[in-house]
């Protein structure tokens, strides 16, 4: 898994190294999974490489290159800011097309580095941010500052972009939307009532890692609200990080430890998919979430701050439900609203999932990636 796969000159297939350090399947990385496939099958030679120490086992994300057969590529640093792999990427390019491809802060200034040293031109992806901690928020604004040098930056979203990427450097941005695999009809299936849970009623779900910005406390003050209304329900919060303990410390606080439960990392998303009647994203702050076209695929009837892309995906009460971000008693009604009416809560799926395709296509994704690697490689 380690060993870089060289291609023949004789192939002159573009080589396209793809940077990225994560260990779980977020968004930026279910987004590479889906396509470097597609691109292996055209005329692209594509390399992920992945930062890890030198002792770390095999990540769900690593797993997850193997089993798709793309090539993957583990630069084994001592430590976080070790730039010891800065010269194997270098010997990756050196090919006669190459691009460089960026997904996150260190991997920018790995980008700028390489890109000085072998020539070959740079994208870099910018992706929503997270607020944990100080140290995060100057890394962001670390990443934000060197993609200013990329040949050319791409966001999921035109609001992301507005929020991100300078106006100075506009003229090299590139919107690149999410996107998801079809399903073949009657795949989906008709989902339970009720998941195993003791509180009964609806399930509702809510899907993401737990930093601030995603809004779990929101959801759990308006979780308050509804118990105090006495209606049943459970709400299932997949995901996990540094906030978790302070969340499960709000839900004792509020008495609802029987109707909130938190699942932690969770490996098969679809089975949480499969026990919930809505989806909920009270996020304060997005891109262009991934939770929500799945939640799109399969009919589920959704509740979400109008953040980010989210109003350019979800048209309010007609597709799905929007409130502002931050405002818990409007998340609160929203939610009340479609446990009232469980047939027009089903309708408003239905509706959510007729519009998902053509726009949101695989298809679609991959001729804008073509586009973009033919628009930079005519640089080299």
């Amino acid at each position: 898994m380690g060993a870089p796969q060289v291609a023949t000159q004789a192939s002159l297939r573009p080589r396209i190294i793809v940077l990225i350090s994560t260990r779980i399947i977020g968004g930026p990385a279910k987004g590479l999974l889906q396509v470097i496939p597609d691109l292996l099958r055209r005329r692209f030679d594509v390399m992920v490489c992945t930062f890890a120490g030198i002792k770390e086992t095999p990540s769900p994300f690593m797993r997850a290159c193997a089993e798709r057969r793309i090539p993957l590529h583990i630069l084994r640093q001592r430590f976080h800011f070790d730039w010891s792999p800065l010269q194997e990427i270098v010997g990756l390019l050196d090919v006669p097309q190459a691009v460089i491809q960026t997904h996150g802060y260190k991997e920018a200034v790995f980008g700028l580095l390489a890109r000085r040293a072998s020539g070959k031109p740079w994208i870099a992806f910018q992706h929503g941010t997270t607020q944990e901690n100080m140290k995060v928020r100057l890394y962001h604004r670390l990443d934000r500052r060197v993609t200013c040098h990329a040949d050319a930056i791409v966001a999921v979203s035109r609001e992301l972009a507005d929020r991100q990427v300078a106006a100075s450097v506009r003229e090299r941005l590139c919107i690149i939307e999410n996107a998801i695999d079809r399903r073949p009809q009657g795949t989906t299936g008709k989902r339970p009532a009720h998941g195993p849970w003791p509180a009964g009623g609806p399930v509702i779900g809510c899907i993401g890692r737990l930093s601030p910005e995603k809004g779990h406390a929101q959801l759990i003050a308006a979780a308050r609200r509804l118990a105090a209304q006495g209606g049943a329900f459970t709400i299932v919060c997949a995901g996990d990080g540094a906030g978790r303990r302070r969340l499960e410390s709000l839900v004792a606080a509020a008495g609802l430890q029987a109707r909130v439960r938190f699942l932690g990392q969770v490996a098969r998303v679809d089975e949480v998919y499969a026990t919930l009647d809505m989806l909920v994203v009270p996020s304060l702050k997005e891109g262009m979430p991934n939770v929500v076209l799945e939640a799109m695929q399969l009919g589920l009837p959704i509740v979400s701050t109008r953040v980010g892309a989210i109003p350019e995906m979800i048209t309010d009460g007609v597709s799905g439900l929007l409130v502002p971000a931050g405002d818990v008693s409007a998340l609160a009604d929203a939610m009340a609203k479609l446990m009232r009416d469980p047939d027009g809560a089903r309708a408003l799926g239905q509706r959510a999932r007729a519009v998902l395709y053509p726009r949101f296509a695989p298809e679609q994704r991959l001729a804008r990636f073509e586009e973009l690697y033919g628009r930079v490689l005519e640089m080299t």
